[in-house]
């Protein structure tokens, strides 16, 4: 399996729970031959590195439970055996048989193992990680992979719409992230996705309809409360993608910008009336003379007509 020059010819590599620290080392990317990559959890730190997408045979790839960050590189859209069938000449069954020395107890009595590595899936696994950013679009690009998980991390932004493009996806799970926005109805038409978790995310409006994900259980939407649609008891309102606690949010928000407005509104028109009237009469010295002569007539008028109408009721009284 090995060669005088290393490692190249190393087609399966498993090292999980070995504390491992430190970023990934680069002197993986010379094994060409690579096909299953397995390095969970351990320690690692770092971001994943770009040149992982250049493997020819990569397809199986665990990394989940570490310390990695920073985004998803977008070169690992690009692997080969996940985007392009090879050619049935360079394409080879995936299952092989090992068998691997155990050492036990004293050096002395030694036995083994007989280690079968059976059918692997082509997998993504990152999740429990401290990864972040959005889902790269070109995530779509992998057209053969049948696992995808993304959990566990600080992605946030919308699910790309691009996942509908992965038509052999069996698994996803992007749950315990920062996602938002609706859930893209094209997932629906991926007829053989059997196994989908989005929990604890910020998601909202409709479930998209399918048989694949009606059936799901509902605690792969629990989580996201402004999400609405079998198979969570959540109903759509009649404004899609906006449930009766977010409408009841918006109304407290209206209802918080309106009432600011309607006292700044009487104030100002106080203002307004007030030194609209006074204003003028302190300004304008013939306008103040004349609307005071206007009011002591007034006076005179109501008092005169006062004491008169007095005087006829107390004759009619005495007649």
């Amino acid at each position: 399996m090995v060669d005088h020059d290393g490692f190249h010819n190393l087609r399966f590599l498993d090292l999980s729970g070995c504390e491992i620290t430190g970023p990934i080392p680069i002197w993986l990317s010379k094994l060409r031959n690579l096909q299953s990559l397995t390095l969970d959890r351990n320690r690692i730190t770092g971001s994943i590195p770009s040149w992982l997408g250049t493997l020819p045979r990569l397809f199986h790839m665990r990394l989940h439970d570490n310390l990695i960050s920073g985004e998803y590189p977008k070169q690992l859209c690009r692997l080969p055996s996940l985007v392009y069938q090879l050619p049935e000449s360079q394409v080879e069954d995936h299952h092989y048989e090992f068998e691997l020395p155990l050492i036990s107890g004293s050096k002395e009595n030694p036995y083994f193992l007989q280690h079968v590595v059976s059918f692997l899936a082509p997998m993504i696994d990152v999740s429990n990680n401290n990864m972040n950013g959005s889902i790269p679009i070109e995530i779509g690009q992998l057209r053969l992979l049948h696992t995808l998980n993304l959990s566990g991390n600080n992605f946030f932004g919308n699910i790309p719409t691009q996942i509908s493009n992965l038509q052999n996806l069996e698994a996803l799970d992007l749950s315990r992230n920062a996602l938002s926005g609706n859930i893209p109805s094209p997932l629906a038409s991926l007829h053989f996705l059997h196994a989908l978790n989005v929990s604890y995310n910020d998601l909202r409006g409709p479930i998209p309809t399918s048989t694949q994900l009606q059936s799901l259980n509902a605690s792969a939407f629990e989580g996201n409360p402004k999400l609405c649609g079998a198979p969570i008891p959540n109903e759509c309102g009649p404004i899609m993608g906006i449930d009766a606690a977010d409408k009841k949010n918006n109304h407290d928000v209206d209802s918080d910008h309106q009432f600011p407005w309607f006292y700044i509104s009487v104030v100002l028109g106080f203002i307004v009336g007030f030194w609209g009237v006074c204003g003028s009469l302190v300004i304008k010295g013939t306008w103040r003379h004349a609307y005071f002569r206007f009011t002591d007539n007034v006076q005179d008028r109501v008092c005169l007509m006062m004491t008169v109408s007095v005087n006829r009721m107390k004759r009619k009284l005495k007649g």
